[in-house]
């Protein structure tokens, strides 16, 4: 009976270190984690299997372009994978289009990014407004008279416009690879980089797409 409990005694003990090993591995230094949903697409797809990095988001070393899993700022309850588009001190402006019909509500948010490193803010806000193209006009920037020229494209809808906004310090700017089905910064702005969970190294599922993510 003692030997059976010894025996039982030692089976639990190497139970709870390899848990304290697979909890420690998972939390601070990456994980596994199955997409679902079609935001990312084409670049990821429902079911797809990556393996993340928790050490380059606590080490603040995230990059524009990284694809990244986070708690979704309206629902702490689940995460999202995303893409960073842009970086604290970036300047983002958002421009709408109307899908197929212009008439009708269905409208996509595309964004253009100038990095906040640019050595004359001045320079990178005008160069940003010149590309401002509101839905319901264009702007042609390359008019004759040296100015901006308003053409009337959609006047029924006046009240969709561009804007520029510059991502605060502590934030991220994400957003999803398919542009017209993703909810990401978009929709509710930039990020703080607290809730920035791990980094994408690469897919391993399936085996016959198997991806280095840079």
């Amino acid at each position: 009976m003692f030997k059976f409990l010894s025996k039982a005694a030692g089976v639990f003990g190497y139970v709870i270190q390899y848990g304290c090993l697979t909890h420690c591995t998972f939390e601070y230094l990456g994980d596994f984690v199955v997409c679902v949903g079609p935001s990312m697409e084409p670049t990821l797809h429902t079911n797809n299997i990556l393996i993340t990095d928790h050490i380059t988001p606590r080490l603040n070393h995230l990059q524009r372009g990284d694809i990244i899993i986070a708690k979704s700022p309206t629902n702490p309850l689940q995460h999202v994978c995303k893409r960073i588009v842009g970086l604290p001190g970036d300047r983002i402006m958002t421009k709408a289009s109307f899908n197929l019909n212009p008439l009708s509500n269905s409208y996509t948010i595309h964004t253009s990014v100038v990095p906040g490193r640019s050595s004359d803010s001045m320079a990178a806000d005008q160069k940003l407004r010149q590309k401002v193209d509101f839905v319901s006009g264009s702007v042609d920037a390359s008019s004759d008279d040296g100015g901006v020229e308003l053409v009337e494209e959609h006047p029924a809808h006046p009240e969709i416009r561009t804007s520029i906004v510059t991502v605060p310090r502590g934030h991220l700017w994400i957003e999803g690879d398919n542009v017209q089905n993703s909810s990401d910064s978009r929709n509710y702005g930039p990020v703080p980089i607290g809730l920035v969970k791990s980094k994408a190294i690469c897919r391993i599922w399936p085996v016959t797409q198997f991806q280095v993510f840079a």
